[in-house]
């Protein structure tokens, strides 16, 4: 017999493919906007925006839980609710604390749907069919955040107000959607555990080993891939005098990659051992790095981030799996949570770290490291798979 991905699951991920048209219209524009209201310098206007990742990374260790306690539906509701005042509030915001709370809120959304989404997905998909569902809303998110900036550079976002209420008014769409048409039994509340309780899950999810070793490999590649994001473009900036639109074609071709092959290779992933993409995805990432190494024309910065996409495109959906695989039905959404929080940390460590590697070795020491960093990312996927830790690799 056949498995389909329930239909269900195609309205979620759909949904959050337009629910991200609508964030990426206006958040990447999000600095502009607040110095053009407030004036504040640069360094301040970064302090706030970061308030959000930190509220987030903050945040998850509670509310992950809450969401598996509560269930998935009102979690995701309550959620977008928030979302709604977040971003109708940036339009009408003039003071740096007002934004200052709007980010906080905004890191309080994503803690709370986020892990709860993931679980509802999850709940509503053939183990079988997993892996695909996961490539494909990663897809969906990729396809949004391509188009959103360019439809929110046309309408004037960073220098208006309109776009956050055309993005909050799209959210109020979303947030009708859920209630009409996720059924009210998706998912499980973790009866009877207490808050303290159910952040104990959390850290259970460190205890076992294969989820442990995932999570060291997982940390260590985005330390990688975090510096596609920061410091390849301060060096393409300091070193090529059109730097800045080099890197808009770089991150372009990451975009393109994502769109063109994440359909192809989820369903390739379909039934094949996790080790391979997750141990794939690392090595492509290391390679890219030292391929970095050597990049000295503009085409060659281009193609080779194309490749190291690969690598993103292998373990985006399998990360993903590999949670849905192991936690239990009730803490899924706390087990999501805690995948959240490892990747905030690499995200909050990885630019800085780059940042001094990289100005103590110049280009050879930052991805030359890099390089090191995602081998041993490699190791630690093989150590969680290996037959004295699993007895098989499951199969997404």
């Amino acid at each position: 017999m056949r498995l389909r991905i329930p239909g269900v699951a195609w309205l979620l991920i759909a949904g959050d493919g337009f629910a991200s048209i609508f964030r990426f219209l206006v958040m990447p524009f999000l600095a502009i906007y607040m110095h053009a209201v407030t004036g504040a310098d640069p360094a301040v206007v970064g302090l706030v925006i970061g308030l959000g990742a930190a509220s987030n990374l903050v945040a998850s260790f509670l509310l992950g839980p809450l969401s598996d306690r509560i269930g998935r539906k009102p979690s995701l509701v309550w959620g977008t609710a928030m979302q709604v005042l977040s971003l109708a509030g940036f339009a009408v915001a003039h003071s740096l604390a007002a934004f200052a709370v709007l980010q906080v809120l905004g890191g309080l959304v994503w803690a709370l749907q986020g892990p709860a989404y993931m679980a509802l997905l999850t709940d509503l998909t053939p183990e079988e069919m997993r892996t695909r569902v996961f490539g494909f809303n990663y897809w969906a998110v990729n396809i949004g955040a391509a188009v959103g900036p360019l439809i929110g550079a046309v309408i004037g976002a960073g220098h208006a107000a309109l776009p956050f209420l055309i993005a909050a008014a799209s959210q109020v769409v979303l947030m009708a959607a859920l209630v009409l048409f996720v059924p009210k039994e998706s998912g499980e509340a973790a009866s009877g555990a207490g808050s303290l309780e159910s952040l104990r899950h959390m850290f259970q999810g460190l205890r076992h080993r294969i989820l442990f070793w995932v999570f060291a490999g997982t940390f260590l590649a985005n330390l990688g891939y975090s510096q596609i994001e920061t410091n390849l473009a301060q060096y393409l900036g300091l070193h090529y005098a059109h730097g800045a639109q080099l890197y808009a074609y770089v991150i372009a071709a990451n975009a393109i990659t994502v769109v063109v092959l994440q359909p192809i290779v989820s369903r390739w992933q379909e039934g094949k051992p996790l080790i391979v993409s997750f141990a794939g995805g690392a090595l492509v990432y290391a390679a890219a790095n030292a391929l970095f190494i050597a990049a000295v024309a503009p085409w060659a910065w281009i193609s080779i981030n194309a490749f190291f996409t690969i690598g993103e495109v292998l373990l985006a959906p399998v990360g993903q799996s590999v949670i849905a695989l192991y936690a239990p039905p009730d803490q899924r959404a706390t087990y999501f949570a805690l995948q959240n929080v490892i990747f905030g940390l690499s995200f909050a460590v990885g630019p800085s770290l780059g940042g001094l590697v990289l100005g103590a070795g110049g280009k050879l020491g930052l991805f030359g490291s890099m390089s090191l960093v995602n081998l041993l990312a490699c190791a630690a996927f093989l150590v969680a798979f290996a037959p004295n830790v699993a007895r098989r690799s499951r199969a997404a």
